[in-house]
């Protein structure tokens, strides 16, 4: 989201400067009329290359929310407190964002207003909690929840990219292995059938072409390719392509699963959370449909809350997803309606969930395998081939003579 520099004074004269996200310079401009402020200068911020790479990460976000947590049960004010995690952080572009968060601070506007204006940092679901801890005095509970949420999303990422070493490196291997042969072997094979005039097999003809196509057009495929990568991903940053990909993911064998049980551990330690907190049925489901980022679960959840505002019980409302919701959760919802002990409930079959994520994780590595070595059967038997029977082509052409 473009982000905007602006100038302007309060309705005491005071003058504020800072940078605001926005997706036109006519949205940052109503945003900013909104806070009563008189605009005297709003430009659109240019980019350099040095703050993408310093762009604040998962981790920067946790160690930022654990040390406020810190400070705020410390009993130092929010403002302080931001204005010194501001001066300790190494991450430029973080230090930026929490200097424009102290003004903001300052100058009476709410802390979850403050954040919410840096959205590709803060998501929804932060914003959300935030405000949750603003309404009901708890905001140091809050921020220990999310340094914990934040904390298990770096450990899930840790486990993911631990478990796909393996499987990245065989693949990298295979793909660098196939690419020299196409290079260097294959050319010089069949160099030397087709000065003798000998015919190739079909396998090799096929290996040949590809061969051939590389060498010629190695350089333009690469960057048709890198291309397409790049046109794909912009493409999965659209609801559609959002949706397609997901629905593509669920019916694969190792991954659909897991994906399955992540986005569902996610809804119930989300539900636990702001149940726990005390925030309203509605407006949690709200919140986590803002957050939880897959258009399944966010058209699902649509319903959802239409009809507990009609007063439907929330159990019978999942059950109308038993591809998203599991009949573990839907039980564990009709159990908590029975007992009144919807976030004890909760919490359990979240720990339950969150544990088969952890397994299915630690496992996917030996779940892959059978798959590359099918992948790499066929493969490297088809690249044998197309070498070995030439070479056997060959062995009775000579013998002939």
């Amino acid at each position: 989201m473009p982000k905007f520099e602006f100038k302007a004074f309060t309705r005491e004269g005071k003058l504020k400067e800072g940078i605001i996200s926005a997706e036109t310079k006519e949205a940052a401009l109503k945003i900013l009329q909104s806070q009563e402020l008189l605009v005297t200068y709003l430009s659109e911020k240019k980019v350099s290359f040095l703050s993408f790479l310093q762009k604040p990460n998962l981790k920067d976000l946790y160690i930022f929310t654990r040390q406020l947590s810190y400070l705020i049960k410390a009993k130092n004010p929010l403002d302080e407190a931001i204005k010194s995690l501001s001066e300790t952080t190494t991450n430029y572009a973080f230090r930026s964002i929490l200097i424009d968060v102290h003004k903001d601070l300052i100058s009476g506007v709410p802390f979850s207003d403050a954040l919410g204006r840096f959205p590709e940092i803060f998501n929804d679901y932060y914003i959300g909690m935030i405000k949750v801890g603003e309404s009901v005095g708890s905001l140091d509970e809050v921020l220990d929840y999310l340094a914990e949420h934040l904390n298990n999303q770096i450990r899930f990422k840790n486990r993911m990219i631990q478990a796909s070493i393996y499987p990245a490196i065989v693949l990298v291997i295979f793909i660098g292995v196939m690419l020299a042969l196409f290079y260097f072997v294959i050319p010089q094979i069949t160099k030397m059938f087709i000065e003798n005039n000998i015919p190739l097999p079909t396998v090799t003809k096929v290996f040949q072409a590809i061969s051939d196509f590389l060498l010629k057009f190695g350089i333009f495929a690469l960057i048709i390719f890198a291309a397409l990568i790049y046109y794909f991903n912009q493409y999965l940053k659209t609801k559609e392509g959002k949706l397609t990909l997901f629905k593509i993911v669920n019916n694969l064998p190792v991954f659909g699963p897991l994906v399955k049980n992540l986005y569902a551990a996610q809804f119930l330690e989300s539900l636990y959370y702001l149940v726990k907190g005390g925030v309203p049925m509605v407006e949690a489901l709200e919140i986590i449909k803002s957050s939880i980022a897959h258009p399944l679960y966010e058209s699902a959840l649509e319903y959802v809350i239409e009809d507990v505002k009609r007063g439907k019980p929330l159990s019978e409302s999942l059950s109308q997803f038993p591809e998203l919701f599991p009949s573990l959760i839907i039980e564990g919802m009709k159990t908590s309606e029975k007992t009144g002990q919807l976030a004890e409930i909760t919490k359990t079959i979240y720990n339950f969930y969150n544990e088969t994520v952890e397994n299915q994780v630690a496992n996917i590595g030996e779940a892959l395998q059978p798959f590359l070595i099918i992948i790499m059967g066929i493969g490297l038997g088809l690249l044998e081939a197309s070498l070995l029977i030439p070479l056997l082509n060959l062995t009775k052409y000579v013998q002939t003579f």
